[in-house]
């Protein structure tokens, strides 16, 4: 063993010591019955300098005993010694020395180590117990370091029972099941990042509500799915709406009954219990963020056209999800914006039932749960104002004949024309290199392929 050890890593590594400010060295076989986690990092790497402060804290936190069974080995990817040295500084365990960089390569290789920071954790056994390391310090910190220390991953899964969902990038932040099977839950308090599963809720009293993630390619109506948000945000900051108001109350059309409540999903329920009758025929979910230049550029011509459709449709509406970076961000855009928006750290549930793939995108639903478009920021490109009053009685777009079919975002690289309207070819060679029709007529050095007029399936993950 000790020989499988000394070719994985040589016969000496290196620590820093705090007391006198040096590195000393260490024998290779003294880490003999360990296991092992391997931290790829470098000091230039801002994701990487983030990091280490989080593991060095668990490290930190775990006692002695944890650490006779389980030691982390520092791989630098540094681009000198300078940085290594200062970077080590910061790691209260061993490293690789710098000047065995063939060997740093050679396990970079092993591992198939493409970015950092990786954390590969390995058995006394040279068995690998998980090569998710970055992720299971983030969410279980030094709870990870135990379970590394008894072989096992902070993470586990079970086989999913006939009809449950397996949410692949889900983790229950208590038993840290991923993927998480079943029926997943989400608080709604900004400064929590609590998941569970089914199981974990009924056992953990957790201190804020908790909303349930609604299940991919299971119809909801209008109102299910809506109803997954606890309260939304007026454009004009004025404070929190709360759902349940807009279901309890006798709720008018926003023309007549601004000063009570803001123009949502206008369903007009009486005090007694009588039937529902939706005013909300249909709801777009606009998914955005104040960083993205294509989104900052589409957002104004989606309010001109929101507000100029309101003046006489009350049967449509818009709630904002926000993909940005902070909340500031986030108060700072929807202030543009002339439609509510969902609270800040709960757009992840609807983006994971739509199978969200990019920014901007509208996707527009019906009262009863029907996609009236999962392209709708291209259908508002497409087709104006008459998108916003088609989907406002609930109707799908009809989709444009190809030769009036504008190609939005493409040039020809031809003669230069923006938009492409009509037939629409690219080079099978050249990179980015798009003809319209008149241009491709005239020929091009290498083949060219016509492309298919996009469809609401092309804007849906398989």
């Amino acid at each position: 063993m000790a020989a499988t050890l000394k070719n994985l890593l040589g016969e000496e590594l290196v620590q820093y010591n705090q007391s006198d400010d040096k590195q000393f060295q260490i024998e290779t076989n003294k880490l003999d019955g360990k296991n092992l986690a391997f931290y790829f990092s470098a000091h230039w790497c801002p994701p990487c300098r983030q990091f280490t402060p989080i593991l060095a804290n668990a490290y930190k936190n775990i006692n002695n005993e944890i650490k006779s069974k389980l030691d982390i080995i520092f791989i630098s990817w540094d681009e000198n010694s300078q940085g290594f040295d200062e970077y080590l500084k910061e790691m209260a365990w061993k490293a690789l020395p710098f000047s065995d960089r063939d060997r740093a390569k050679e396990l970079g290789d092993k591992f198939e180590i493409q970015s950092i920071p990786r954390l590969i954790v390995l058995s006394s056994s040279f068995e690998i117990i998980t090569t998710n390391g970055i992720e299971e310090i983030s969410i279980g910190s030094e709870e990870a370091l135990i379970k590394w220390s008894e072989g096992k991953s902070l993470c586990w899964s079970r086989e999913a029972k006939e009809n449950e969902y397996v949410w692949e990038n889900g983790i229950c932040s208590s038993c840290y099941m991923k993927p998480l099977i079943g029926s997943r839950y989400k608080c709604i308090n900004k400064q929590c990042q609590i998941n569970l599963c089914k199981s974990c809720l009924t056992k953990i009293k957790h201190e804020h509500p908790l909303v349930e993630y609604l299940i991919p390619n299971q119809k909801y109506t209008l109102e299910q799915i809506i109803s997954s948000i606890p309260d939304l945000l007026p454009s004009n900051n004025a404070g929190n709406i709360l759902m349940k108001a807009i279901f309890e109350n006798d709720i008018k059309p926003a023309s007549t009954n601004r000063s009570r409540c803001i123009p949502f999903c206008g369903l007009r329920i009486p005090r007694k219990k009588k039937a529902v009758t939706p005013i909300v025929k249909s709801m777009g979910f606009y998914f955005s963020a104040h960083w993205c230049p294509p989104c900052q550029e589409f957002t104004p011509m989606l309010a001109e056209f929101y507000k100029e459709t309101r003046e006489k449709y009350q049967s449509f509406d818009i709630v904002f999800l926000s993909f940005d970076q902070d909340e500031d961000s986030f108060n700072t855009y929807r202030s543009q914006m002339p439609w509510p928006a969902v609270p800040f750290n709960l757009t992840d549930i609807f983006a994971e039932y739509f199978k969200l793939q990019g920014l901007p995108s509208l996707i527009v639903v019906s009262s009863d749960g029907q996609i009236l478009s999962r392209k709708g920021c291209e259908d508002v490109e497409q087709h104006g104002i008459k998108a916003l009053q088609t989907w406002s009685r609930a109707e799908k777009l009809t989709p444009p004949p190809p030769d009036q079919y504008k190609w939005t975002h493409f040039a020809c690289d031809g003669c230069g024309i923006k938009p492409i309207v009509g037939e629409k070819y690219s080079c099978l060679t050249c990179q980015n290199y798009d003809l319209c029709s008149a241009c491709a007529k005239k020929g091009h050095e290498h083949e060219l392929k016509l492309q298919l007029q996009p469809n609401d399936d092309d804007h849906q993950s398989k």
